[in-house]
């Protein structure tokens, strides 16, 4: 078998180390396109989808992206024989304005499935092989613990609405004291099984424990599940095909691949962010009116800013925990098709409850080896990211895993491709903070002629990228008017 590994962050830790702490300003050369209206730092889904809105209004924008690729964490691994794999698992929930983008762009679209999976509990399996969401979940639970679920799902949506009203009220913002799983225990009414149920259908979407995000935080993730749920949708041909549409509406000469930003200045007239080239090593500097931040949080931290990052949002960076993830892609033989798959029809997604993580089905010809995608989230993606063992250690542990929920399975797995991530790669606030408390309204604000954007000032979820770029690109246009 063979064992692949890519690491997703770049290797420039040294270089951008003396970068930051000595603040080198020699052999300075200022870019061609430093006349913008708007700089971008970050071409991830919120970098671009805020250049779209912003060329749609005719300003002009120049991105700034650190590696060598747009769309962040989307991006579409391809293998021989036409297979594919998503490397990020971005997902568009149907209430994802990148949706309305991807329309006007005439991105392909397609989806199979609802916000509800296959799981594993206990170690049985049970199948989504129904029409919705609560045809599956009849199928879990009783008649009983049904009308106590329908109940709970009714509170959620009210509470969900409440959370449009701002300021929040006392009795919501004070459940970001308690934990999701606490707050469940204590005033659900809910069976331990079903409990249980919310538990493994949701912990993917915030990638750590329910133990550890805020029960607040809680009810913002449910609406993706309440009622008939939402369908999450993927880009025909590969997410990829998504960044890149828009990249090119952009503009790919108005995209700077490969610039790290490690300086941000601010004055009363406008900024000015430095990079360095990671090809050549050289720094440029590139001049607008204003600039938009859409990097994760911890890369700020990454940043020399003048003047520097006011203490709260300091404080709101250190005390935001991310969640942690991890995907491998799986390569093997067609006849193993009969594990996920019931009647000719595919059981996938299948959350595991375990070292599996979620189990996606990849993009593969017909009679041709199949592809898994492995989306592994919490402590199991925070073993597989520390490398504190070698490649054929974390095999081993997919293997067993494998073994335990398909005994025999592991004789038709041919390679594994791993794509390790930093461990705070996605937003999730801890018990003692939240996506509505003071500190977050802090990173939505801007500071001087700098706006910050990106999932992580908003939600867990691609949705976030889009919605803050919706809002930062609405706060510009209100300051030029």
């Amino acid at each position: 078998m063979t064992i692949c590994f890519l690491n997703i962050r770049q290797r420039f830790i040294g270089f951008s180390f003396l970068t930051l702490m000595l603040g080198l300003q020699s052999g300075l050369v200022y870019a061609d396109n430093n006349s913008a209206d708007v700089l971008i730092v970050g071409a991830g889904l919120s970098g671009l989808s805020s250049a779209y809105y912003l060329k749609k209004a005719g300003k002009t924008v120049v991105i700034l992206e650190m590696s060598p690729h747009v769309g962040g964490r989307i991006r579409t691994a391809s293998y021989p024989d036409n297979a594919q794999a998503e490397i990020g698992l971005e997902e568009f929930w149907e209430s994802n304005p990148a949706l309305e983008i991807l329309h006007e762009l005439n991105v392909p679209l397609e989806t199979s499935y609802t916000s509800f999976s296959s799981f594993y509990y206990q170690s049985k399996l049970y199948p989504f092989t129904h029409k919705s969401n609560l045809e599956f979940l009849q199928s879990v639970i009783s008649d009983d613990e049904m009308d106590a679920y329908k109940k709970w799902d009714k509170k959620m949506t009210e509470l969900y609405k409440q959370l449009e009203i701002r300021p929040l009220a006392g009795n919501l913002l004070a459940l970001k004291e308690i934990s999701f799983a606490d707050w469940i225990h204590e005033t659900s009414g809910l069976s331990v099984k079903t409990q249980e149920f919310v538990r493994i259908e949701t912990e993917p979407e915030y990638a750590t424990s329910w133990q550890q995000i805020s029960a607040l935080d809680g009810i913002a993730e449910w609406h993706f599940f309440s009622g008939k749920g939402q369908s999450p949708y993927h880009v025909v041909g590969g997410n990829q095909r998504a960044a890149q549409a828009i990249a090119d509406f952009v503009g790919n000469d108005n995209i700077g691949l490969n610039q790290l930003v490690t300086h941000i200045k601010s004055t009363d007239t406008g900024v000015e962010i430095t990079t360095t080239d990671m090809g050549t090593f050289q720094q440029q500097v590139y001049r607008a009116k204003y600039a938009i931040t859409t990097v994760p949080l911890f890369r700020l931290n990454d940043i020399q800013f003048n003047p520097p990052l006011s203490s709260d949002r300091k404080e709101a960076i250190r005390t935001q925990l991310g969640g942690a993830y991890f995907t491998a892609h799986v390569l093997v033989d067609n006849k193993a098709r009969h594990y996920w798959t019931a009647k000719g029809e595919s059981l996938l997604p299948i959350l595991s409850d375990g070292p599996l993580g979620v189990i996606y089905e990849g993009k593969s010809e017909a009679n041709k080896d199949a592809v898994l995608n492995l989306l592994v989230t919490g402590i199991h993606a925070e073993r597989f990211n520390a490398r504190a063992n070698g490649l054929e250690d974390d095999q081993k542990a997919l293997l067993e895993a494998f073994e335990k929920q398909w005994p025999g399975f592991g004789s038709s797995v041919k390679q594994m491709t791993f794509y390790r991530y930093h461990p705070r790669a996605i937003a999730s606030w801890p018990v003692g903070r939240s996506r509505f408390d003071s500190l977050s309204d802090s990173l939505r604000l801007p500071q001087g002629r700098i706006y910050f954007a990106g999932d992580f000032t908003e939600d867990t979820h691609s949705n976030g990228a889009s919605t803050s770029a919706i809002r930062v690109v609405d706060d510009v246009l209100k300051q030029k008017q």
